[in-house]
Formats: structure tokens, sequence, C-alpha cells
């Protein structure tokens, strides 16, 4: 019996190997990447839920939301960028979620991918002055009239806190709001 031909090899067009999670998710929070954020929600879906959709992700994300003792009435999410203006969340919500991941084996890794104050990201040209430059390490966020951060911080007595200032609906230029926000942060490092 003759063995049939090989058969004819294909030609490869395109190949591409992604870089692992925690690289990525660095980019995302370190420079507010928003699509790779909303990339990160369908792959989410994808292999931890029942489809690599929008709804699949928050699907997952609303499951583990939970283990952080967070109620689905803290928060409404419609993207995974946080763009959608339908999304809401109560700053108690994110202070309860970043105490959650402090407390996680992998906190340490997170806490590495968020801006770190006047040193990276977006937060490289905001607390830079030398009584709190590099305490706070944190995502930023805005959109017209709404602005926020939220994250780390560590006093000038070495005290680690978590963090949420969400400020909306309201008639400063996103600069000023983003100067009182940083005053705020500012204060609680300092006293």
């Amino acid at each position: 019996m003759v063995a049939p031909p090989p058969m004819p090899l294909r030609n490869v067009l395109a190949d591409h190997q992604s870089m692992p999670l925690v690289l990525d998710l660095k980019v995302t929070n370190k420079v507010s990447q928003n699509l790779h954020a909303e990339l990160v929600l369908r792959l989410l879906g994808r292999e931890r839920g029942r489809s690599g959709t929008v709804e699949g992700g928050l699907e997952v994300m609303r499951g583990w939301l939970s283990l952080a003792d967070i109620r689905p009435d803290e928060y409404v999410f419609y993207d995974g960028s946080g763009l959608s203006r339908e999304n809401l969340v109560t700053p108690h919500a994110v202070i309860k979620l970043l105490s959650y991941i402090a407390r996680q084996p992998w906190g340490a890794t997170y806490l590495d991918t968020l801006p770190v104050g006047g040193m990276d990201g977006s937060l490289v040209g905001r607390f830079n002055t030398a009584s709190i430059l590099g305490r706070v390490q944190a995502k930023t966020g805005a959109l017209s009239h709404v602005n926020a951060l939220s994250g780390y911080l560590t006093t000038q007595k070495g005290d680690r806190l978590a963090f949420s200032i969400i400020v909306n609906n309201h008639l400063l230029n996103s600069h000023k709001a983003s100067e009182t926000i940083d005053d705020i942060v500012t204060a609680l490092v300092e006293h």
C-alpha cells in the first residue's frame, strides 16, 4: 500500500504572540488604554464565561465582584473602559474592591500596574512635589464633567490607605477638578 502524498504546507500570512496579560494590564492602567480595557472584558467572557462578548464579560465580572462583597446595587457597568455615561459605581464599592485586591496573593502584582504619582503613566505630571512623590498609586478617570482618582496612598507616617474620589456633574473645568482631587489626596498623605 502506498501512502497518500503529504498535504501541502499552508502559508502563514501572519502570526502574533500576545504579551502576558499582566503586561497588557500595566499598559491599560498606566496610560488609560481604553481599547485594551474593552478587549480584556471580552476576553474574560470568552475564557471564564459563556461568550466573548461584553455581556459575557460583565456576567463573569459580576460574579467576581460578589467575592469582594460588592453588591449589585453599588454599581452598573455597560462596558470595560468606563466610557459609557451609563456606568455607575459608588466610591464605597471601589474602596471595597481595592481592599479586597490588597489582601490577595496577586495584589502586589496588580498594584504594580497602576500609575505612580509624579513618576509614570497618567500621574507623571501630578503629585510631583517632594512630600508626595511616589506615595500615590492610582487609576485616573475623566469624561466631560466627571473626574475620578482611585487607588492607594502611603501617608507620611507610613500608613497605606485605599481611596476613591469621584466627582461628577460639576461645573469646574477638568484641570481645576483634577487639582481639587489632588489637593484632597495630598492632604491625606501629609496629615
